[in-house]
This record gives C-alpha cells, structure tokens and sequence, in this order.
C-alpha cells in the first residue's frame, strides 16, 4: 500500500484490484463541493449510484470526523457522518492513486484528538500577508488540523474604535479577517478569535493617554531586565471598558463559537498599584468580568493556564463552560501532571506545546518532538479536548516561517494517529508534500538545522545559548545608555561564564557548514525564498558565534579581531537581505521595529571590535 499521512486507524487488503476510473462518476448524498478541494482528479457528478463508481454515502453511527473508504471491484465507496469526514476521506484516497491499477482496499479512520490545532503569533512585529496564512491553512487541512488561532496584542487587528493607533501595512483588516475565516471554514478549519486584554498589553500602555491604566506606569524589572509595563490594572474599572470595546471590534465579525481570551503573563499583578493584594482572587475576579462579556457575543472562552496552574485550589470558581489551556514550551513541562489534575478536578481543558522556532533562530528538535508528544499523549490519557501548537515570535520575531513547518508537521501527523514513530515520517513528509523536493534532502536538512543547538555550551530553557548571546548583545548598548555600567560589562555580566568555547566553535561551523554544502541537492521547481532564508539563518548564527567567541580570553586576539571585522563589515549587506526575506511573506508594518534588534547587535559588535583592539593585554594563544 501507499504511505498514508496521517497514519489511518485501520487498513486491510482485499482480494482484487481494478484500473482507477478515468473520470470519476461521483454520486453524493448532499451537495459538499468543498470536499473536492485538494481532488486533483477528474470527476463528473452522476445523479444514480448505479452509474457511479465513486459513492459518498451518510453513516449516522459513525464518529464526526471519522470515515470509512471500501475499494471493490471498480467501485468506492465512502461513508462519513460530517462533511468534514468526507472531505478527510478525500484526502486519503487521493494518496492512494498513485498508479493507473487501485487494489481493493478498506479503510476505517478518525481522529484520536478531537481539536488539532495552530496558534500563530501575528503580533511581535511580523504580521504575514493573506497568501502566508492562506498557504498554513492548506497545510494544516492536508495535515487534518482542524483549529487556527492568530494571535492578536497590541494593534495587529483592525479595531475600528482605535484606528488612530494602526501603523500602516501593519495590521490584519477586517476583510482579510473574514476572507480568512471563509477560507479556513471551507476547509473544514474553525477560525477561532484571539486576543490579550490583561498581561501583554505593552502596545496599549505605551500611548500616553492609556498609560495610567497600567499597573506600573514606569515599568518593572524582570529576568534580568528593565520592561515597561505590560499589564492593565485589574482593579481600575477603565481596564475592563477599554477590553469591552476591543471585543466589540472583533467579536461580533467572528463566526466560531470559540475565543481566545489570553489572560497570560500578567507579570507585574501583586507589584505597584496592586500591591499586597491577593492575586488568585484579583485574577478571578477580572477574568470573570470579561467572560461575562465574552458572553454576550455567544462565544465559549479559552484560557491560558500559566497563572491559575499555581492556584488548583481556585479552579472551582472556573465557569463549566471556560476551557483552560494548559501550556508549556520545553521538553520537561509537565503536561501529564497538570492535565491529570485538571481532569481530576472536572475542568475542561487542551494542552499548548510549541514549535520552538522563536527565540532559537531554527527551532529546538528535541523540545519540540518531546512537547508535542507529551501534550497529545496527556490530552488523550485525561479526555482532554485537544491540543493547540503555538508559534510565537519573541524579541522581533526574527525567525523565518520554514523554521515551523516540521513541527507543524509532526503536529499534524501525530495528534490525528497516535502513531508511534510518527517522527521519523516527518522528513518524508517534508519532502514529498510541502517542498517537492525530488532528491529528498531539504527535510533532513531542516531537521538538522532544528537541533544545531546540541553544540551550544548548554541547554537553554524556551530558547537556545546561541539566540540568548544576541539577546544580551542586542540589549547591551540600549539598556546602558542611562546606567553607569558599559555595555561590555552589561554583556559580560549577562553572559557568566557561557561565551563559546573554541572546539565547540569549530564544530559548530563544520556542521553549519555542512548544512550549506547539502543545499546544493536540494532539487525544488519553485522555492529558492525558503532556501534563502536558510542562509540567511546561517549567516545569522555564524555572526553570533563569532561575537561570543570574542569574549573566550583563551583564543587568539588577532583570530578574534578577524571574525568581528567580518562581523562588522556584513551589517548593511546582512540587514538589506534579512529586510527582502521579511518582506516576501509579511507586510511592512514592524518590519523596522525588528530590525532594530539586529542593528543593536552590529551596533556592539563594533563597541567590541572597537574593545578588542583597544587591549594591550597579551592572550595565551591556542592552536588553530
């Protein structure tokens, strides 16, 4: 038999084989032309069975999105309760004509997980074009999914009562709004609503007119860093008027019964105005004023967990029809433990893993194998309701859309099968439906671009060692300029004891090396941008490690002044290209503010190539 993707739940052999029909003669129960969507053979609508061979037939015992496709002598037949099944089914056989002769066959399949779902962030900076989200919802269709959220703080949504704030070409209109939902729901994908209205409500607060609704006005310290502020306050009953009018602006054009409300990383609750509060109750509190309003719109709330994961004693006071998403982004998080609970505790619940493309560059494999396993095997153990893949975009989204596509892909694969050993059919999939490439080479070498981070020094949580040495130099000039710190110190005091050792250094740049000479076997018709944007990545990590290698004391000074030279010497050629990436999938809005990120960097790696020469110190040198 032909490779299935996704693997079905049972498949038999029957005795016999015919030629595949030439035209299909289609009888359908209903109308459902949709379901033909990703048919690429020719077929006619017949209106007898008798004058068929391809026969859709309503089985009311079946499951929603289950089917069943019985192949015998000339005829199939297929058997659905929803159009969705129907269209599943399609999806199936369509891999099964792969020669002009057809075996009889049987087919029964469903999925394991009711919800398979995307999250997509649109709103660190990278807002894609329509043809961008509009190329991820046939991917997940293909794939089965059934659940898109985009991801909307700040102003990447067209809010009608707030137009002044909208940055132009930066943000989704409300007709590409409904245009996506249209083209979603006609493949059999819910586009479901989302939006932060507590934690994460940095863009707001920034204006001036808004900015007293922040629980510290003048910002807050966290992991290391000064941040503005990026909570609303709770207690100020302007808070909740403001998020009514941003639901008012989104939800009555939505037709999903599903919204995403966020609630998230509400980091500064129990510090500034709300100071020695109680924060589970504060919490509940306005979480309960919005899903009142929520209500209003006939829309069943979803809820990030990460606050009330600490507070099981408070899920009681949870509304029965809230869905608590439980979400966590590395291979050790703890899904079965928290689902366990939940299911325990009668709160309905779906799991969050993630693709790890953002803070890392090219994703973390190992994560995000282990976390989206995890997560699916948790939801189906505790009769969770599904599972949603996020991919976010932190600290300017810097990462290019290829970077997600095998995690979106073993996503896919794995939540609809349970199948084990769904990873390994990953690169086939990779290869064969999403690029095409005829030497098989470009989906192993994502993949391995994807675990690149095994050299690093150590493991990074929610991120690799190599995107974190940018961060900190990114950051090292900007959050100086007012402090009497130099930002080689910020960096170095940052940094521990963590810049790259020399052997890891050269084995990384085999290896990356290696990855660009396997380029030249790749064999696509029409996708150079995805192989530009793999070495622009490179590019991209090969600068990193040079920087961190600058500041390893025990290699070479001429050698490390060379490397900051080429370093220095690529910032406008590096950021023109990164800039002509960006703007083949995305619209332009943001596009400078992430761009500031890698200018910051250029910026100190020439503050340390301008510190390397100026040293008078000699270096105990090694052999190279």
């Amino acid at each position: 038999m032909s490779k299935i993707f996704p693997n079905v739940a049972f498949f038999k052999n029957l005795i016999g084989e015919f030629n595949i029909p030439k035209p299909f003669k289609v009888f359908l129960n209903e109308e459902k032309v949709n379901v033909f969507i990703f048919f690429k053979f020719d077929y006619e609508i017949v209106n007898t069975k008798e004058d068929a061979n391809l026969i859709f037939e309503i089985d009311q015992s079946l499951n929603e999105e289950a089917y069943r496709i019985i192949a015998l002598d000339g005829v199939i037949k297929i058997n659905y309760k929803q159009p969705s099944g129907a269209f599943y089914a399609l999806l199936t056989l369509a891999q099964m004509l792969t020669k002009d002769v057809l075996k009889n066959f049987e087919i029964f399949d469903e999925p394991a997980i009711k919800t398979r779902g995307l999250m997509l962030d649109i709103s660190r900076n990278k807002v894609p074009k329509i043809e961008t989200i509009k190329y991820l919802i046939d991917m997940m269709a293909k794939l089965k999914m059934n659940h898109l959220e985009l991801y909307v703080e700040g102003f990447s949504f067209e809010y009608k009562s707030f137009s002044q704030y909208l940055e132009e070409d930066g943000f989704i209109t409300l007709e590409e709004y409904k245009e996506l939902e249209t083209y979603a729901n006609e493949r059999f994908i819910d586009f479901v609503p989302n939006q932060n209205g507590f934690g994460h409500m940095g863009d707001w607060l920034a204006k001036k007119e808004l900015n007293d609704l922040a629980i510290c006005p003048n910002g807050f310290y966290l992991w290391g860093r000064d941040r503005k502020p990026t909570t609303l306050n709770p207690l100020d009953d302007r808070s909740i008027e403001l998020v009514k009018k941003m639901y008012a602006d989104m939800l009555p054009y939505s037709n999903s019964k599903y919204f995403n409300m966020d609630f998230d990383e509400p980091f500064e609750l129990g510090r500034g105005k709300t100071e020695g509060i109680n924060v589970e109750d504060v919490y509940l509190d306005y979480t309960l004023k919005a899903y009142e309003e929520v209500k209003k719109y006939q829309k069943i709330p979803m809820i990030w967990g990460d606050v009330l994961v600490k507070h099981p004693n408070a899920w009681d006071r949870l509304p029965k029809d809230m869905i608590f998403i439980d979400w966590g982004y590395d291979a050790g998080y703890s899904f079965d433990k928290h689902a366990k609970l939940l299911n325990e505790k009668n709160v309905s619940f779906m799991c969050a893993p993630g693709t790890t493309s953002w803070s890392s560059f090219f994703g973390r494999y190992l994560d995000w194998y282990e976390n989206i396993k995890n997560a699916c095997d948790a939801v189906k153990k505790y009769q969770g309701l599904g599972v949603i893949l996020t991919d976010w975009g932190d600290f300017g989204h810097l990462q290019f859309l290829p970077v997600s596509y095998a995690p979106i892909v073993y996503m896919g694969l794995y939540s609809w099968s349970l199948k084990e050993g769904s990873i390994l059919t990953v690169r086939d999939y990779l290869n064969k439906f999403i690029f095409k490439d005829q030497n098989k080479v470009i989906g192993d070498l994502l993949l391995d671009l994807s675990h690149y981070s095994r050299y690093d020094i150590e493991y990074g949580g929610n991120g690799s060692k190599t995107f974190y040495t940018f961060m900190w130099a990114s950051c090292a000039i900007p959050d100086t300029k007012y402090k009497n710190e130099s930002p080689i110190d910020y960096f170095k005091n940052k940094m521990g004891t963590t810049f790259m050792e020399y052997p890891k250094f050269r084995i990384m740049r085999k290896f990356l090396n290696l990855k660009l000479d396997e380029i030249d076997f790749i064999k696509m018709d029409n996708d150079l941008l995805t192989i530009e944007e793999i070495i622009q990545t490179i590019k991209m990590l090969k600068m990193i490690h040079k920087l961190s290698l600058a500041y390893n004391e025990g290699v070479d000074l001429d050698l490390r002044i060379r490397y900051m030279e080429e370093v220095v010497n690529s910032r406008e050629s590096f950021i023109n290209e990164q800039k002509r990436l960006w703007l083949a999938r995305n619209k332009s809005g943001g596009l400078q503010s992430s761009i500031k990120n890698i200018e910051s960097f250029m910026d100190f790696a020439s503050e340390t190539l301008k510190y390397l020469n100026d040293r008078g110190d000699s270096y105990e040198e090694i052999e190279l």
